[in-house]
């Protein structure tokens, strides 16, 4: 059900991280020319084909239709969640709690001492379910460029 992205995901990848992007993210940013515009499935797609490293540490959610995508950037004994979408027909199944209990299983079990992320401060939905799955916010945050929108940090640690 979970495993890593292959070349032939790049479609329904881009179009999850699209589409997830816009039902999160529209209500906080309220823009729609980049939501509309600029944020675009083709467009994501040729990116990502472009340049194949950025799939290197994607999981996807797959039981027959790809539903969901996580990805991870590595260092030294850290792992930054960086996109984690869900398809939106498909949220409130438990594909984002299975997608990211892995990743902290998978970390618990190798040399890795946390996970971290940034979270708009606005989504609570994203802020709650992290809460849920063990991550912390230590009241660290950063202004998003060109915006007024805060970004909080939230992280989960391991022995």
């Amino acid at each position: 059900m979970i495993r890593k992205a292959e070349l032939r995901d790049i479609p329904r990848i881009a179009e999850i991280i699209v589409f997830g992007k816009r039902t999160a993210y529209r209500p906080i940013f309220q823009n729609d020319a980049f939501s509309f515009n600029e944020l675009q499935v083709c467009s994501l797609a040729e990116a990502y084909t472009r340049d194949l490293s950025q799939l290197q540490h994607m999981l996807v959610y797959d039981d027959g239709i790809l539903k969901g995508v996580i990805n991870r950037k590595y260092s030294k004994d850290r792992i930054e969640i960086c996109d984690f979408y869900v398809d939106p027909f498909f949220t409130g199944k438990g594909i984002g709690r299975t997608l990211i209990r892995h990743v902290i299983r998978v970390a618990g079990q190798t040399q890795i001492h946390a996970i971290f992320l940034w979270v708009i401060a606005e989504n609570q939905k994203a802020r709650t379910f992290y809460e849920r799955n063990g991550f912390v916010t230590n009241g660290k945050t950063a202004l998003i460029e060109g915006t007024n929108k805060l970004d909080m940090y939230y992280e989960q640690t391991f022995p």
